[in-house]
């Protein structure tokens, strides 16, 4: 005979309460229909539950034993339940994000919270790098998706165009070429120019620009951020090329941006990798941003 979850639930009712007429109260059944399903529970299990003593029936050795696992099960079904409502609603998810200064303060932020209002239990990490190749071996390091200028040499990387802008000229407020309405390399003859570390996928489209225009630099200081770069224009230490919308919101108000030209793109993109599979909640936030890249306004 097997036993059922009515018969455990009436031995727990009837193992705490002491009595059938209470146990027959609380499950809202007759006491005969109770008697009937410990009788039922005694046969399947094959030896006594209950002894009675006065007008309380108190459990057997055996019946304590038997609590004790009914107990432990209905413990670990409680967990399985937990379980299954975290997965539903995504709690203790964490999804990982590792981006580079330049979109950490703008465009990181921005996808973090389109993506919470689908999701908002998930825990976010985000995670800033210095350089576009750190990103991409972190990523195949298992970290996640990485937010960068994807270099293109990693056929394990996967990626999704985010948004693109151009380069623009960063010049201290009082310059002489603050006027101006775009800077041509030539303009930039004599200054002392700030440029980005060697190794920069940026800094090779900028020097680029001016070895096209054979015009030499005064190459003075480097910064290996954006955020770098722009502390030390503010500063009145020279002049740079620097990418415009993803570190907008970073400005030194002593700065001032203008277009420059030749243009140079500068294009964010989602990475992950493609030796293993997505697990669900970076399905999630993949199909968000295919949905959602569009619409960033940065």
């Amino acid at each position: 005979m097997k036993i059922t979850f009515r018969q455990i639930d009436a031995f727990q009712t009837l193992i705490s309460s002491g009595t059938v007429t209470k146990t027959a109260s609380l499950l809202e059944i007759s006491q005969p229909a109770v008697s009937r399903l410990i009788s039922d529970l005694e046969k399947g299990a094959g030896f006594k539950l209950f002894n009675k003593v006065g007008r309380r029936l108190e459990p057997t050795l055996e019946a304590r034993l038997l609590a004790e696992e009914v107990a432990q099960s209905m413990s670990g079904l409680k967990r399985i339940e937990q379980a299954a409502q975290n997965i539903r609603d995504f709690n203790h998810v964490q999804l990982r994000l590792v981006s580079t200064p330049s979109f950490a303060p703008t465009l990181a932020p921005l996808l973090i919270e389109k993506f919470s209002v689908r999701h908002p239990h998930v825990h976010v990490c985000l995670d800033i790098q210095s350089d576009d190749e750190r990103i991409e071996w972190m990523v195949l390091e298992n970290q996640g998706f990485g937010i960068a200028v994807s270099t293109g040499r990693n056929r394990n990387i996967e990626k999704h165009e985010l948004l693109g802008t151009e380069a623009v000229c960063l010049l201290p407020v009082s310059h002489r070429l603050a006027g101006n309405e775009v800077i041509s390399p030539e303009d930039l003859v004599g200054e002392n120019f700030i440029s980005y570390f060697e190794g920069s996928i940026f800094k090779n489209d900028i020097d680029k620009a001016f070895n096209t225009a054979k015009v030499r630099r005064l190459t003075r200081y480097e910064g290996k951020t954006t955020g770098a770069i722009i502390g030390m224009v503010g500063a009145g230490l020279g002049v740079s090329i620097i990418d415009s919308g993803f570190g907008a919101g970073s400005f030194d108000p002593r700065c001032i941006t203008i277009p420059f030209k030749p243009a140079i793109p500068y294009t964010a993109e989602l990475l992950w990798s493609t030796q293993r599979d997505l697990s669900a909640i970076q399905t999630e936030f993949l199909n968000m941003v295919r949905e959602e890249y569009g619409d960033l306004d940065i």
